[in-house]
Parts: C-alpha cells; sequence; structure tokens
C-alpha cells in the first residue's frame, strides 16, 4: 500500500510540474502594478512605483516582457523579451535586447529566478506567481567582500572552503494585476 502512495504521489507531483510548465508564460499574462520598496539595514529607503506587463507575441516561445519604474516623475521603461530556451527543464531567458541575455529557471510551479554578476555584484531576482499578482524580490550582493571560513581539517573530516559575502541591497514589490 506505500509503494502505491509513493507512485502515485511521485506521478501527480511531476504531472503538476508539467501543468505549470504548460501554463507558463500564457497564464502570467496581463498587467502588473505596484510599489517597489528598496530597503536599507532597518527600513525602507526609497520607493518608485513598478509595472511589469507581459503580453503574448505571434511566436508562442518568445513574450513581452515590458518592465518600467517610476522615480521622482520619470518613468524608465524596459522593453525586454521572455524567450523559452528548453521547457523540460524550465530553461527560459530574458532578453534585455542590447546584446544582454539573463538566463531564467522556473522552479516550483510559480517562480520565476535568474542569478546573474554585473560590476562585482551578483544579482538574484525571483518572481513568484500568485493567482492575482506577482511578487518580485531582488538581492544584491558583493562579490568583492566576501568572507572565506573552512578549508581544513575538523575532528579528523576535511572541510570544504566556504565563502560568504556582503548583501548590499534588497527590494520587493507586490505587483497586482490590473484590469
Amino acid at each position: 500500500m506505500k509503494l502505491v502512495f509513493v507512485i502515485l504521489s511521485v506521478f501527480f507531483c511531476g504531472f503538476g510540474n508539467v501543468l505549470a510548465q504548460e501554463n507558463f508564460p500564457r497564464s502570467w499574462i496581463g498587467n502588473y502594478k505596484g510599489s517597489l520598496e528598496i530597503y536599507g539595514i532597518d527600513s525602507v529607503k526609497m520607493k518608485a512605483n513598478m509595472e511589469l506587463k507581459i503580453a503574448a507575441t505571434a511566436n508562442d516561445s518568445i513574450y513581452d516582457w515590458y518592465i518600467s519604474y517610476e522615480f521622482n516623475g520619470k518613468k524608465d521603461l524596459r522593453n525586454y523579451s521572455l524567450r523559452l530556451v528548453d521547457k523540460k527543464k524550465g530553461h527560459y531567458c530574458i532578453d534585455e535586447k542590447n546584446s544582454i541575455v539573463l538566463d531564467s529557471f522556473l522552479y516550483n510551479r510559480d517562480n520565476l529566478s535568474s542569478v546573474f554578476s554585473v560590476e562585482n555584484n551578483m544579482i538574484m531576482v525571483k518572481y513568484s506567481f500568485e493567482s492575482d499578482h506577482i511578487i518580485f524580490e531582488l538581492w544584491s550582493v558583493d562579490q568583492q567582500k566576501k568572507n572565506t571560513t573552512g578549508k581544513g581539517v575538523f575532528d579528523g573530516n576535511a572541510v570544504p572552503e566556504v565563502s560568504s559575502y556582503t548583501i548590499n541591497g534588497q527590494q520587493r514589490a507586490i505587483l497586482k494585476k490590473s484590469i
């Protein structure tokens, strides 16, 4: 009986991931708006209006991915594309249309994540889809400010070298679907 339950659980978990892959990014299409909060150590240091617009194109493997920010009355529009790379692996890319293409991966059904580095900063971005909104989160890590520990022997066991880094920025927005 336990074996049947395990087999069914694995089947349905896998089936759910396939369904999520089948529905993405079509299920995300829409216009989303909210307030981007940029955090300091102990509080929100700045806010900006943020919009994300996801739209279908004539090609089923390419979607428009518009992001805009409004700081002090000035709008900054990012006219990107979301492109399918490998559906089975959940691999997509966000093409900034300026020779920068960011690998992105769909995990756990409705989480699209990217990790990239620019000018000695590692940037981690996650878009989490929920029925009527998308949560956008970004962390910036200073690759030059690291603390390296380990690399040796402890109680007779080899210990790998481990580096930890300073987080120098965090941003978050709840983007609600607008009609």
